[in-house]
This record gives C-alpha cells, structure tokens and sequence, in this order.
C-alpha cells in the first residue's frame, strides 16, 4: 500500500443524496491509496476510518502515485470541487489584469502600424477589450460568491422566539430570499461554466492578432511569448479541473503550431521542406513541453496546497464543531444549576490571581423575593421501605416534575436538602407577580405528590411554606458550588414550612400582601406549631381556595394577551423543557453525526463564507505582503513543506529545455556545449538533493539532512534556490555572448547554423517562468530575479543581438523573395533604421508585407510605415514583450503569495477559534467539576440526559462529616453597616474558601465537598471505590476524621487573624449510603441513609468545639490511633438513645 505523506491532520467525510455531507474521523498524517476493486468507496468513510481514501479510477489510475490526490469518495470530492472553484474564482481577476494589459498592447501596437487591411484584427481587439472588461466587473460584483447559500434552517430558532403568525411570516420570507438566492446562484454557476473559455477564446484571439500584426510570410516564432504566458497562467489560475486545462492548453499549443505546417500559412521561401522550418517547430514544441510541464508542476502544487487545507480545515472545524457541542452541553448544564449571570461572572475570574484581603464573593442582594419550602411529609418511611434505585427513582420522578412546575411558573430552584425542595421566584429577575407564581407552584406540589401516595400506596404529602422578603443571593466556597440564598427570611421561610402542616400551603401575611386577592385564605396559626414564628410575630395563612387560575393575575396572562405566549409544561405531566433545549445535537456521544443537515451547513459555510482577502490586508503589508506580525512570518516562512524542494526541479528541466532547442536553432559550439551540460550537471543533482527525503528514505544522512532543511527552513531554501537561479542566469547570459560570437565570426549561413536570437528571449522567458513556479518563496525574491533575467536579456536586445535582429530579419526577408514583386520590396527596406526591421509579430520573428496585385502600393505602404515607426525595432518589440511578461508574472506571483498567506492566516485563525472554544469548554468543565463531583460529573458530561436517565449507586462503607458554625447565627446581622449582611457572608465565604483549599491537599484527596447548608460544612469519604484499598477499607474514615480535626485548626487560625470565636461543632458518622443525582437536567447530588441521617444528629447534638460519634465509628478509629472520651446516651430521632463519644485527639 503507497502513502502519500502530508503534513496535515485528515478528515472523513460522508455521502448522501449527491451532495456533500461529512463525519467525524480520527486525526492521521497519512493518506492511503487503496483500489476499491469495485467496492462501494463510500462505506471507507462511514465508519469513522482514519484515514481519506485516495481514488485509483478514471484517468487518475495513470497517474504516478505522488499527484494522485482525487478522493475516492464521491462526496468529499465534491465539495472540495466546489470549494476550489470558490479559491480560483477569487484568483480570477488576475487573469483578466493580464489579459487586459496584453489586449492594451496589441492595440497600441494595431494604432501604430495602422493600414485599412487590419482593421478586421482592430475590431477583434476592441471586441475582445470590451469583454475582458465586461468579465472583470461581472467577476469582481457578482462572480465570487461570498456569502453561500445555508441549506438548512433552524427550526428551534425560528420558532422559539416568534408567535405562530410571525413564525410562518418569518418561514415565507426566508423562503423567499432563500430561492431568490439559489436563481441567483444558478445564474452564477452557469457563467462561471462559460467564462474561462470564453477568456481561453480571448487569448486565442490574441495570439492570431499578434501573429497577423504584419504580413506574411509568418514565422514559427510568431507570437510564442504569449504562447508561453497564457499556458502557464492558465494551469495556475483557471479554475477547472486538470484534463480541461490540460486540452485547453494543447489546443491552443495546436492551434498555434499546425498551421505553420500547412503550405498556404507560408510564402514560397518557407515550403514544407525547409530545415529551418523544422527547426523552429522543434524548438517550439520543445519549449511548449517545458512551459506544460512548469505548468503541471505548478497546478499540483496548488492542488496540494488547497486539499491540505481542506483537509485541516475540515478536521479543525469537525474538532471545533464537537468542542462546541461539549461546551454548549456543559453550558447547559451549569446553567441548570447557577444563574446565567453567576455563572458568566465566575467564568470570568476562573484562573485569575486573587488580589485584595478576601477572596471574591459571587453575592448579591435581592428585595421583594418569595421563597418556598416543601418537605416530603412521611419520606423517612418510603426511604426504609425502598430500595437505592427505587428510593432515587422515586424521588428524581417527583423533583423532575418540581423543575418542570418551577420553569412553568418561573421558579429558581435553589437546593434539594434531602426530601426537601426549596425555590425563590422574583430573583434574579424581579418579578411583581413573584408571590401570586410562589403559591401556585405550592399548589401545585401538593397535587403532583398524590401520584407518588398513589403509587407507593403510603401516606406521604408535601408541606409547603411560604414567606416574602429580602434574600442574599450566590455561591459561597471555591468547590461543589450551589446556588443558595441567605438572610433572616429564608431562615422564616423555612420555619413556615415546618409550621405548616401536610397537604397546605402555608404563607406568611408579608407574603400575602403581594396576592392582591387572587387566592381564598384562612388563619394559619403558625406562631402555635413554630417556636421561631411566635417569636418573629408573624401572622400566618392557609391557602383554602384559587380566585383567579393561573395565569390570571400574573404577567403571563399579559404576555399571552399579546400572542408572546410559549408553550407550556402541564401540571404535573412530563414534558420536555422549552425553547430549543431538545433540538437534536450536531455530533452524538460517540463522535457520529445526528444532525447531518446542520452539519452539513455549518461546514460549508465555514469553508465557503470566508473574507480572507480583507483579513489578509489586516494582517500584511500592502506590498511585500510580509506578516506585520514577526511570529506569524517566522511560522509561515519555517513551515516544513515538500513544494519548496520539489518545485527547484523547474530549474534544471527549463535549462535543458533551453539546451536542447539551441541545439536545433543554433551553432553550438564546444564552450557553450560545456557550459550548458555543467549547468544541468549542477542544477540537476541539487533539486534530486533537496528531494531526497521524497525520492528515497535510505539515502546518505547529509543528503537526508539537506532536504529536511530545504523543506523547513527558509534560509536554506533561499540559499539553494539562489545558487541556482544564478547558474541558470549565468549559462543564459554565456549563451547570449556566444549567440553574439558565432555572429561576429559570420559562422551563421543560410543553409546550416540558423542562429536565431528570438529564442534567446524566449529562453529568458521560460526561465522566469521557471523562477515563478518555486515554491514557499517570497514573490519579493523572486520577482528581484525575474527582473534581473528580464533587464540583462533587454539589455542584450539593444547591445549584443541588437546588429543579429536587424540582419536576421533582412535575411529572412530576402529569403521570401524570390518573386519579382517582393524584391523589390526587399530593396527597399533594406536598411538597419527601417520598419522592415520590426516588421515582425510582436513576440516574433520577421515577416514582410507584400501586395500580390501591386508592387508600387506595397513599397509606398511599407514605407510610410517605416517613416512613423522607425524607433520601434524588434530590439525594441521584444523587450516590450519581456516586459509585459515580467508584470504579468509579478500579478500570478504576488497572487500566489497571497494565496499561501490567506491559507495560513485561514488556519491560524480556525486554530485560534478552536482554541477559544477549547478555553470555553475547559472552564465551563471546570465550573461543572465544581457543581458535581467528578466521578458524577463525567456520566452527566459529552451528552443530554432525560429526566428518566438516573444516576445513583449504593455504597457499603462510606464515612460522613457534618461540620457546624453554630454561633455563625448569633454573628450574622442584616444592618446597614455590614451592607445589610453581605459582609458577615463575606467573612463565611472565607471560612469555606479555606475548608475547599485543603481538599486539594493530596492527602485528602478522596474527600468529597457534598454541599453547605448555610454555615454547615458537609463532607464524605469512601466514595471513589477505584482508589481504595480492601486491605484498609476504613482507612478513608480515618482520612475523614484528620480532615475534621484539620477544620478546627483551619477555624482556629482565622478566629486569631479576625479576632473572632467561632467554633466547629462537628459529627462524623460511617456505614451504607446511596447517593446519586437528582434531576438529570437539572442535575443535584445527594446522599441518603441512616448513615446521613446519623451523621447529621451527631452534629446537630454535639458539642460546640467537639466531635461527636456514635459506639461503632469510635471503635473503628480506635484501631487508627484516635482517643475517644464516652459521652453516654444521646437521643437521635428515628433511633431512640444511642451511646456516643467525642473523639480527645490522636496518638
């Protein structure tokens, strides 16, 4: 199997329908050849392959394997087609800059040798002028599509934030612009499909203008710079594929060449016969060989070029795409659980340095809140009846079903402590209907748990209280953050709820202030059931009945009035999350494409909707096009690319092409001889050289060593590539001092050695055209040696061949003379000063105007011609021809360079994209990893779960820590000195700042943050089971337990820096646990047991500045070196008495 080395990362894509489509690959370096064999080459790509399957059918199975690059399937082939097309389009205008300047030319040149008889060819030119410039518009307006037509719509997006009426309004509209967009595509690809050839016809015009200029005889060197130009421009620019060029450029060779071959385009002089005819179609057709293959050389290395960028580009984007996907999925998922704007704002000072005494509190204060509490009623028995699965079923169900009625009544969930569900409505956003939803959502609770009392055939029911105030909204910590809200009413909120009673909604008379009637009430009497209620003198109610059913009285209800109303979740019934959160994901969980629709349309238009051009000049120099960024030259300049070694081959082949058509043209004595053959001989193995690592991987090591440097650096690029543009400079120069020579020793004669110094011009031109076709080089450097070839021949012109033009075209010209009429024409311009001496086509050789019918009209023509034109020689014609060369090669090199440095500029950009939603998606992980821990954060991460997905698992030998501020109340005081209490929750932020710190000590590693409960500290151990060690399986306990004994010091040492006296009440409690996530959309963590349950009575029971267990735990630490002191029986409810120690310290 044959590899194609390339030094990009590689895609897969996928077919369907004939258009287009495209999936996820792995990342590889290779491209593999494979012959299908007549199997489906399609299915190579569908099932994730690494690698993009080359096609070996058609014609490209004739190819040499090294410029095999057509995809074998069918689809990726496609688009790339149509990409490339887009690429070359844009290039296009440079071609016509061309065109029009050498159309500018000729009819300056028809103006100058003005005769009624070329004024069919001056009309053509015109013609041709005119619709050059007609093209260039129509290309540069609305040729280039810059905006590609998007294939699919958004339906979540359309919908989502219309009415019905302005959404189908909205789908017409769109439809409408949509197909008015395709015709006018349609219309744009149908040019495109006429235009290069109606240009190709332009060029042929051209030439057949420049070969008519003047009239016959012609020569075989008529016109053959233009030949030359328009062959090379054509594989480089023309945007169609390779057999098209390739017959476009053989057909305009033919048509160049054939007619010299028939007897009517010649004068009797010139008869099929001659040797000199032969000759100079020998060399013609050898010098056409050589422009093809610069020509071949340039177009694959092109090809190349842009099917790399492809190919990483649409691995990038498929990278980007799936990033993305990640990071849109992570986005969701925090959002569930913090506040848009906490959430942004904590990204934003994710992995900033802290400055300032504390450490930055993600709080806020909110007034007019309505904050409701529900408890399960009766829960402690389901728990000891069920299952884990079952108990976690049960409850994800129910709180699934909350979430849903909190969306509908716009509710933010604030935690889930246990069986208890607690929710504020009017923050963030204020609301003024936030108490009238409060007690609908209540309302609502109560109904939903009747289907759980149903199913578990127990007597659970919800109690629900409700109170109205002030809150102090955030995260507190650095870890597992949660969402929650403190002040006083909070603390009442949840006093109204357990001075409620089951079945009711029992609301405060502040909040009843804020239903304006909506609802029937009666006397609560909470203060009776609720020490802290008496205390607060707070007047109580129970809901009886609705007045006014929702939405009525709410700003939903407004909002419906005027159609903006969005769907809805029924009561207590399943559904789906509103506005978009369902629409089918771009790539799957397992890499595979979902949405291919979508897909689809993204990467086309992130391949096709590019403004490289205006990106580019942002980023270079207008004219050296040089990066104004040094690191992005640096990289540019020092990228490992095989182009740069191949293309020095042009520089040998194009000598030996020079060679061998001087051989037929001239005398070729033994000093040029030598001095070509050595050229070669040095030009040759130094391209093989600097191909070696591509030609054979056993080669010397300095040879390998060289061509790695040739590839990477540019210094040594530039050094090679010097070295031998000067020895072909040198060997041409040799050959226009020895042209000159065999002049001056009149070793020229008309019947052998037809030293023809029209060549030597074309040879200068070929071998600017050679210097063109190198590759990762600066179009500065080589058009600096361009110039140099071109003004040394220009210079030759007038000095060295300027005596063998004027006696090569006399000579010529007597030779086509042999009637009576045209010698006497002879004799008349048979001067060096003359016309007859430029009475050559423009980039040709000479030809002689004669009048069949009238000897006397010719010779007075010819010479008033002669009279009004006698500066222009053919010194002179052909210096302009080299000229106009050089600037048309300056537009393809500096249009070439462009393309180079678009595509690099295309790939950093892509790479910078890439990388932002790389950083995106990190810190979004890293907010999650807050929210979950990460053994849970990973099952939840890279897909969409349903309500109906859970997770939860049991757990045999887990150590739980509660750890208390209890006089943290008494500290806490909502005054306008302590920024109504947000200071006193800054000084706790501290706190447990630094408890989240010494989890990232490695010895407390396996320690997992649960949550805090106000200025409660809840912690577990046990809980990574891959980590444990059977050998000690309470070992984690232990670990635990220091960690305990490390708050306090952690307390103790902030109590001295802030002249505070706080202190931990803590209990510690180990056995079986289940925990598991809450609400997969809305996901919450918990745990659940008597192991919790325990834990927490043991804190809630203990001592201030104590740690307090029960018998089992004590004796289980004993074994690690812990001393505990017997405090005797406490009573924990649910459990009766149960003996329970404080644990002293540690041996």
């Amino acid at each position: 199997m044959m590899e194609l080395r390339m030094t990009s990362p590689q895609t897969g894509l996928l077919a369907t329908n004939g258009r287009p489509e495209y999936g996820k690959s792995e990342c590889k370096s290779t491209i593999k050849r494979e012959t299908t064999n007549g199997r489906d080459t399609s299915s190579l790509l569908l099932q994730r392959e690494a690698d993009l399957s080359i096609d070996q059918s058609g014609l490209q199975r004739y190819l040499p394997h090294c410029v095999q690059f057509a995809f074998a399937d069918k689809g990726a082939e496609g688009l790339y087609r149509e990409y490339y097309a887009n690429e070359k389009r844009t290039d296009f205008t440079t071609l016509l800059s061309i065109t029009l300047i050498v159309n500018l030319l000729l009819l300056s040149l028809y103006s100058i040798h003005y005769t009624p008889s070329k004024l069919p060819q001056l009309i053509v030119l015109l013609s041709t002028l005119v619709l050059t410039c007609l093209i260039y518009l129509w290309t540069c307006k609305w040729g280039i599509q810059s905006k590609p037509i998007n294939y699919s719509t958004d339906p979540h997006h359309v919908t989502s934030s219309s009415p019905s009426s302005s959404t189908s309004s909205s789908t017409s509209t769109s439809s409408h612009s949509l197909s008015k967009r395709l015709l006018r595509k349609g219309g744009q690809q149908r040019m495109w499909t006429i235009v290069p050839f109606i240009v190709w016809l332009i060029f042929i015009a051209h030439i057949i203008c420049d070969v008519t200029l003047f009239s016959q005889p012609r020569q075989p060197s008529d016109s053959l710079a233009f030949l030359l130009l328009y062959t090379f421009s054509i594989y480089v620019i023309y945007p169609l594929r390779l057999t098209i060029v390739c017959i476009l450029s053989i057909a305009m060779a033919s048509l160049h060449t054939i007619p010299l071959l028939t007897p009517s385009s010649s004068s009797s002089s010139f008869t099929i016969t001659d040797n000199l005819l032969y000759y100079q179609i020998g060399a013609n057709i050898i010098l056409i060989i050589g422009i093809n293959l610069l020509g071949l050389m340039s177009f694959f290395f092109y090809e190349r070029q842009q099917r790399r960028a492809f190919l990483e580009t649409c691995q990038s984007l498929e990278v980007k795409l799936v990033l993305e996907e990640e990071s849109a999925e992570q986005e969701r998922l925090l959002l569930s659980v913090l506040p848009k704007h906490v959430a942004a704002e904590i990204r934003q000072d994710l992995g900033s340095m802290v400055t300032g005494q504390f450490k930055k509190i993600y709080m806020s204060r909110h007034e007019n809140v309505s904050i409701l509490f529900a408890d399960i009623v009766g829960f402690t028995a389901i728990s000891s009846t069920c299952s884990a699965a079952e108990l976690v079923k049960t409850l994800n169900e129910l709180f699934a079903r909350f979430d849903k009625l909190s969306d509908k009544y716009h509710q933010l969930r604030i935690k889930i402590l246990g069986d208890c569900y607690y929710c504020i409505s009017g923050a963030p956003e204020q609301r003024s209907d936030h108490a009238v939803l409060c007690v609908h959502m209540g309302l609502s609770m109560v109904e939903a748990i009747k289907s759980v009392r149903e199913e578990t055939k127990s007597c659970v029911d919800m109690r629900v209280g409700i109170h109205t105030g002030g809150v102090l909204a955030g995260v507190l910590g650095q870890k597992q953050w949660q969402f929650d809200v403190y002040s006083r009413d909070v603390e009442l909120a949840n006093k109204m709820e357990s001075g409620g009673l089951p079945g009711r909604v029992h609301i405060s008379e502040k909040t009843l202030s804020f239903l304006n009637g909506e609802f029937e009430v009666t006397n609560g009497d909470g203060a009776s059931r609720e020490e802290a209620i008496r205390l607060a003198n707070v007047q109580t109610y129970f809901i009886v009945r609705v007045i006014k059913p929702y939405p009525e009285g709410t700003l939903d209800a407004i909002q419906q009035n005027k159609g903006d109303m969005t769907n809805q979740v029924n009561l207590g019934v399943g559904g789906d999350e509103g506005d978009g959160e369902d629409h089918e994901c771009i790539i799957g969980s397992g890499g595979e494409i979902k949405n291919v629709a979508e897909y689809n349309a993204r990467l086309r238009h992130e391949l096709l909707n590019r403004d490289n051009a205006h990106n580019l000049s942002d980023h270079s120099y207008p004219i050296s096009l040089t990066f104004r960024n040094p690191a992005y030259e640096s990289q540019f300049r020092n990228t490992r690319e095989i182009t740069g070694s191949i293309s020095l081959v042009s520089l040998p082949c194009t000598l030996a092409c020079s060679f061998i058509s001087y051989i037929l043209i001239g005398p070729l004595t033994l000093t040029l001889f030598l001095v070509y053959f050595i050229s070669v001989a040095i030009l040759g193995p130094t391209s093989v050289a600097s191909m070696s690592t591509i030609i054979c991987k056993t080669c010397p090591k300095p040879l390998l060593a060289l061509s790695k440097a040739v590839q990477a650096k540019s210094w040594v690029r530039l050094v090679i590539a010097t070295s031998m543009i000067l020895v072909w400079i040198v060997a041409h120069i040799i050959a226009n001092i020895s042209c000159n020579s065999s002049y001056q020793d009149d070793t020229i004669n008309e019947d052998s050695d037809h030293c023809i110094p029209h060549y030597l011009v074309f040879f200068a031109i070929l071998g600017m055209l050679a210097i063109s076709s190198l590759q990762r080089i600066s179009h500065v450097f080589k058009m600096t040696f361009i110039l140099i070839l071109g003004a040394l021949q220009i210079a030759f012109n007038y000095t060295l061949l300027y005596q063998h033009f004027t006696d090569t075209t006399i000579s010529s010209t007597h030779s086509a003379s042999h009637s009576p009429t045209t010698t006497a024409t002879t004799a008349t311009l048979n001067q060096p000063s003359s016309l007859s001496s430029s009475s050559s086509s423009l980039s040709g050789s000479a030809t002689i105007e004669t009048d069949e019918t009238s000897l006397a009209s010719t010779s007075t023509s010819t010479s008033s011609t002669a009279t009004t034109s006698s500066w222009l020689s053919q010194s002179s014609t052909l210096s302009i021809v080299t000229l106009i060369v050089a600037i048309a090669l300056y537009l393809i090199n500096r249009n070439c360079d462009s393309m180079a440095r678009r595509l690099f500029l295309w790939q950093k950009e892509v790479d910078e994209q890439k990388k932002k939603v790389e950083d995106m998606r990190q810190k979004n992980e890293a907010l999650v990893y807050n929210i979950l821990p990460p053994h849970v954060a990973i099952h939840f991460l890279g897909r969409r779960k349903r309500d109906e997905e859970l997770y939860s698992k049991s757990y045999e030998a887990v150590g739980v820590l509660f750890a208390a501020m209890p006089n943290f109340s008494d500290f806490y005081t909502e005054e306008s000195v302590n920024n109504q209490g947000l200071e006193c929750l800054r000084f706790l932020n501290e706190v447990i700042s630094d408890y989240d710190a010494l989890l990232e000590q490695d010895r407390f590693r396996d320690i997992i943050k649960i949550k805090t409960i106000g200025a409660t500290y809840m912690a577990a151990s046990g809980l990574n089971e891959e980590e444990r060690d059977e050998a000690k399986s309470w070992q984690h306990l232990a670990t635990l337990t220091d960690f305990a004994l490390t708050l306090k010091e952690t307390l103790n040492n902030i109590n001295r820096e802030s002249f505070n006296n706080f202190v931990l009440r803590m209990g510690i409690n180990q056995g079986p646990i289940t925990a598991g996530v809450i609400g997969a959309r809305k996901p919450h963590f918990d745990m659940w047991g008597n192991t919790v349950n325990v834990a927490s009575r043991m804190e809630s029971t203990g001592k201030a500045g104590c740690i307090q267990v029960v018998e089992e735990t004590a004796k289980i630490l004993q074994e690690f070196g812990f001393i505990f002191e017997q405090r005797g029986l406490v009573s924990v409810k649910g459990k009766g008495k149960l003996m329970t120690y404080y644990l002293i310290g540690k041996k």
